[in-house]
């Protein structure tokens, strides 16, 4: 794998990212709609992809829907940090993840993430699911303008 100096973000379209996601998880779902996606390439070629969409319960927050890279150690923060750096740049006041109990966390809590609480998810194979929360402030909420 090449040192991780190499890796860059780059602007991606949705079909590309469920595209490259596609190609890397068994079983995936493109996604329909999104609010912004972001990549990373190695060398030039597509190593990681991002698409964040809104958040169910809140209009004023995104989430990070779904998540992959092939890319070095860095990457995945790379993107988590970027995502929330493009959510505060568009005004959102929060941007959201899950992460599957038990699986490394140290990509988020190096962009400056914060676990909130541990949720349970839907039931796969008879066992249920176990997701932590995590989530970057970006700004002081504000509440909506009523025209």
């Amino acid at each position: 794998m090449k040192p991780d100096q190499d890796i860059s973000l780059v602007p991606i379209s949705l079909r590309e990212a469920n595209e490259y996601l596609a190609k890397h998880i068994r079983q995936y779902r493109p996604m329909p709609g999104c609010k912004f996606t972001v990549g990373c390439a190695l060398d030039g070629k597509l190593a990681g992809a991002a698409i964040v969409g809104r958040c169910r319960d809140d209009s004023q927050a995104l989430q990070i829907d779904r998540i992959y890279t092939t890319g070095g150690r860095t990457a995945y923060g790379m993107l988590y940090g970027a995502a929330a750096r493009a959510a505060q740049a568009l005004g959102y006041w929060r941007i959201s993840a899950f992460l599957s109990a038990g699986r490394p966390d140290s990509a988020l809590r190096a962009a400056g993430w914060m676990r909130t609480e541990l949720e349970s998810g839907g039931k796969r194979a008879a066992k249920i699911l176990r997701y932590e929360r995590w989530l970057m402030v970006c700004r002081r909420r504000k509440e909506a303008v009523s025209q």
